[in-house]
């Protein structure tokens, strides 16, 4: 009798949020380290192209999981102010950085998921309200970006996470159908595109930007698990302490 062995799936496979979350913030450190110390070297700027789109489907995956939209959204509110604020005082301008495109991107998310939610229901007039509100949202980050404040990744930047949700299926917010239509992969494409948009928009063969499409590889390996508990305020706390950390330096370095 021959003993059949069954050898379960490897859930260690692939590279879980927190993980990719990690790598974002070592990418996002060499970054900032060629913007504000080391101008010289370009090819720090070009290393830290692969953080923002890391960032940004994770912004997209909080928001499909988050119970509390208020707190998520003063949250990253409260430290793109912070933000703003400090480096307005140091360099004497604001910073337009990517918690300002984060915070737009989180609101237009909430409408999307508001609207789909009054189409599942067959709600017609909420769903001309969130229409009409999207549609002003989308204009008014536009008009914010282009006239009010340079922000890092400009308009596009703000609607890759948007876009990566359309068609986001989570059960009572969208039309049953579009189960069909969901899933991590689906995400993953409509992520994919809306950063090739992004760098088409900024000269795809002529501009840094294009180099965050290598981010693509790393993100292909996400494999939808949230990873270490007790990170998630830990990353929102990262984004302001490396800043501070780094003006600091350069700071006593002029002083030198």
């Amino acid at each position: 009798m021959t003993t059949q062995v069954t050898v379960p799936a490897s859930k260690g496979r692939g590279l879980s949020a927190s993980t990719l979350k990690i790598i974002a913030c070592i990418l996002m450190v060499v970054d900032h380290l060629g913007a504000i110390l080391l101008p010289q070297y370009m090819i720090l700027r070009v290393i830290g192209r692969l953080s923002y789109p890391i960032f940004a489907y994770f912004i997209a995956e909080g928001c499909r999981y988050t119970r509390n939209k208020t707190k998520r959204f003063f949250l990253v509110f409260g430290l793109a102010v912070i933000c703003e604020g400090v480096a307005f005082l140091v360099t004497g301008e604001p910073d337009g950085g990517i918690l300002v495109n984060f915070c737009m991107a989180i609101l237009l998310i909430f409408e999307v998921q508001a609207f789909k939610r009054a189409w599942a229901r067959k709600r017609w007039w909420e769903m001309a309200l969130w229409l009409t509100v999207g549609l002003a949202s989308v204009i008014g980050a536009y008009l914010f970006t282009s006239r009010v404040l340079y922000v890092d990744y400009g308009f596009w930047g703000i609607l890759i996470p948007v876009w990566t949700i359309l068609l986001d299926y989570r059960e009572g917010e969208a039309p049953a159908w579009m189960e069909k239509l969901s899933g991590r992969w689906i995400r993953f494409a409509f992520f994919s595109l809306g950063l090739l948009l992004l760098c088409a928009s900024r000269g795809l063969l002529t501009n840094v930007q294009s180099f965050s499409l290598l981010s693509l590889p790393l993100l292909a390996l996400y494999n939808g698990k949230p990873g270490r508990k007790g990170l998630k305020y830990g990353f929102y706390v990262f984004y302001p302490a490396h800043l501070a950390v780094l003006w600091g330096i350069a700071a006593i370095l002029e002083r030198l």
